[in-house]
């Protein structure tokens, strides 16, 4: 019987397919029937799109509480619907008396917290179906504005027309709606025309194949992808730990609720210290064998038992 994949392969997204379409490739080459991607991309984005195949799909959502980084280009003078380069043009602009330093000065204004609203044409969703939809039924639904955080922006070069950009971002960050608004501010409009995401949570370009690469090795030497997939363990080395006994650990992988206060003691004596920004926490036995995630129990005070996020078996 054939081993079943498991674990976390990073692919350098194509242009013009989508997440989606990127993830049904993925799946039909390595025949696996459960997986998921961590985080859409727009047919225009390329870069890394982590690939969760079979139980790495468990703790997919740690990762796509991760951060992102971007390299990018924006055009000025016009605007779209899609506030992107495959959109329809709403307006034009001139562009005269717009400099390097100008559109510098613009983007810094940018970075810190700000709220954002989704794009009309984007996955974002309302009763289900995604926002795209319904704009293309010719229906614009106006979403909530919701909190993003913007790390780094920063403005590379301009020809006089098209800027280059480096971006670091929080999950929910919509690129687009950010050059959309640079542009509003610049009074000139903007569309982003090309997109690379170089990292997402602890992913980064350089672990990523391109589907190119990954239809050879699995034409080749189909064992040879287990090279590239990255074991779940070793992904979440990210994760504060806690080492637990191996009677503990037995009685956390038998399910059993582990005490709040007796938990909390336990990192004290360890002289442990987590920052209430820490969501997760791993669970760790003596021979460094991963155990269980927990919710890091300084957010949740209310709780009397510590909260599990998924708990692991002992396959040694």
């Amino acid at each position: 019987m054939k081993e079943k994949l498991s674990g976390i392969l990073i692919i350098d997204k194509p242009q013009g397919l989508t997440s989606t379409e990127t993830l049904e490739k993925v799946k039909r080459l390595l025949k696996v029937k459960k997986a998921g991607h961590g985080g859409t991309l727009d047919p225009i984005a390329t870069g890394v799109l982590p690939i969760f195949l079979n139980e790495a799909t468990k703790v997919a959502q740690i990762f796509l509480e991760g951060d992102k980084i971007y390299e990018g280009k924006f055009e000025l003078g016009y605007t779209t619907d899609t506030y992107d380069i495959t959109g329809e043009v709403i307006a034009r602009y001139d562009i005269k008396d717009i400099t390097l330093e100008k559109i510098k000065e613009i983007a810094q204004r940018f970075v810190g917290e700000l709220e954002q609203i989704p794009p009309p044409y984007s996955a974002a969703k309302f009763r289900g179906r995604p926002l795209y939809k319904y704009a293309r039924d010719g229906l614009i639904i106006p979403k909530e504005p919701k909190k993003v955080k913007v790390y780094q922006f920063d403005i590379l070069s301009f020809d006089g027309r098209v800027a280059t950009f480096y971006l670091k971002c929080s999950k929910g960050t919509y690129v687009r709606s950010l050059i959309h608004q640079l542009g509003e501010e610049l009074g000139c409009g903007a569309v982003l025309s090309s997109l690379k995401r170089l990292q997402k949570s602890v992913f980064t370009l350089k672990e990523a194949l391109t589907l190119e690469d990954l239809e050879k090795i699995n034409k080749e030497n189909p064992e040879k992808i287990k090279e590239f997939i990255i074991p779940v363990h070793q992904a979440l080395e990210f994760l504060p730990k806690v080492v637990i006994s191996e009677d503990f650990a037995k009685r956390v992988r038998e399910g059993k609720q582990i005490n709040r206060t007796a938990f909390l003691s336990l990192i004290k004596f360890q002289k442990l210290s987590f920052s209430p920004s820490e969501k997760w926490i791993r669970l760790v036995d003596p021979r460094g064998k991963l155990v269980a995630i927990i919710e890091n129990p300084l957010l949740f005070k209310e709780k009397s038992y510590v909260s599990y996020f998924r708990v692991f078996k002992d396959e040694s």
